[in-house]
């Protein structure tokens, strides 16, 4: 699959559907609970994908195999909605016949089904936000199903005919143990899915768990004690099977998230719908983050796009550093190719050395890779060798 991938160059496209039945406490994405215009909403990504097919100047010659509808919460779509969307995109683009179609889901938004109407009409890959398999932490976040709710979405799933399933869980929770965590990873691994998500709780500012945390009422672990969720999370997957790929991501052998992929390995992809970005070659741009304002945008036939910036050589080497560690790591051929010099120079592999020594990397002819201890510190790894690499290439 990374080779076909590789060698053909596809690029990905990110559908977002800004609503939910009730904001969670944590989530800094932009959503509304306007359920009342999504009606709207749907009519206005349609003609947004086709004044983008008209302006662009690239999409004849691009394929894409991924379709990824995020949120928000995508599952609130009717079936012939999310339908008149991927047709959408399939008359104005190239979609690979093999594209990963992902669409995320909230346990108490889908039935069985729902599901399987998902299923007929071109989705083969779900992600489903359960977040916890404790009543309590999903009370405490706000979120609109239970863990009842949650284990049976997942067996509707399979039932339906899915077999690539994702679900996104969250540690660092008010009052989670160690032990709690690894209960729910083991509850995950149970349900028998091939792809896990599991985060770490970050309190973004304009949250109301911001709030609740500046204010003293909501205490969250330690640093020690999310260090530990973390390690027990690397740990208890990997034995479990799944090949952790990503920083938070872990997957059976063939189920990665080929779309998140494009974002970690630098590849292109457009964005549909209020907040979407985008990223081609070495220019990124950003829809605006509100849908009174995106709604208007496209009535007047524009694209309601935000702003945009074009990246420099060294801005781009930093993501791409960055990126590459957190993920699958650094592929110095690719590495070579986009910016014209090693990465391995004298300077830098001096320091891999060292990280190698420590046991926080792996290095060979092909790869830079973080091993699960240096995954721990993935951040102060990058930054450190971005400045290396900043001082090599002045």
């Amino acid at each position: 699959m990374g080779k076909d991938r590789q060698k053909d160059k596809m690029s990905g496209i990110y559908i977002h559907i800004p609503f939910c039945e009730r904001k969670c406490i944590y989530c800094d994405f932009y959503s509304i609970e306007k359920l009342s215009w999504i009606d709207s909403f749907v009519d206005s990504v349609l003609r947004e994908i086709e004044i983008f097919k008209k302006e662009s100047d690239f999409t004849e010659t691009s394929c894409f195999d991924t379709i990824y509808f995020g949120g928000g919460t995508p599952s609130l779509l009717k079936i012939s909605q999310a339908e008149k969307i991927l047709n959408s995109l399939y008359k104005n683009f190239q979609i690979s016949p093999n594209a990963e179609v992902t669409i995320e889901a909230n346990p108490g938004t889908v039935d069985k089904e729902k599901l399987f109407s998902f299923k007929e009409v071109g989705v083969n890959r779900l992600s489903f936000g359960v977040q916890s398999f404790f009543d309590e932490d999903l009370k405490f976040l706000g979120r609109i199903h239970t863990s009842q709710d949650a284990i049976e979405c997942v067996k509707f799933a399979f039932e339906s005919g899915f077999e690539n399933i994702n679900i996104d869980l969250i540690f660092g929770l008010p009052g989670q143990s160690v032990k709690d965590w690894v209960k729910n990873l083991h509850k995950a691994i149970e349900l028998g899915v091939p792809h896990i998500s599991a985060y770490n709780l970050i309190v973004e500012k304009g949250t109301p768990l911001y709030e609740l945390v500046r204010n003293g009422k909501v205490k969250l672990p330690d640093e020690n004690e999310q260090a530990e969720m973390y390690e027990m999370t690397m740990e208890t997957l990997e034995s479990a099977g799944y090949i952790h790929y990503e920083v938070s991501n872990y997957a059976h052998e063939g189920f990665e998230c080929r779309h998140n992929l494009k974002y970690w390995e630098y590849e292109n992809y457009i964005g549909f719908g209020p907040s979407a970005h985008s990223f081609w070659a070495n220019k990124r741009w950003w829809n605006v983050a509100n849908l009174d304002k995106y709604l208007r945008a496209i009535g007047l036939d524009k694209l309601p796009i935000a702003n945009f910036e074009i990246l420099d050589s060294e801005k781009m080497i930093e993501e791409f550093i960055y990126l590459g560690l957190r993920s699958t790591g650094i592929d110095l051929n690719k590495f070579r190719g986009k910016f014209g010099f090693d990465f391995l120079d004298a300077e830098i592999r001096e320091e891999l050395n060292e990280l190698e020594k420590l046991g926080f990397v792996e290095v060979d002819n092909f790869k830079v890779k973080l091993t699960r201890k240096g995954f721990s510190v993935c951040d102060e790894i990058s930054v450190n060798l971005i400045s290396k690499i900043k001082y090599v290439s002045r």
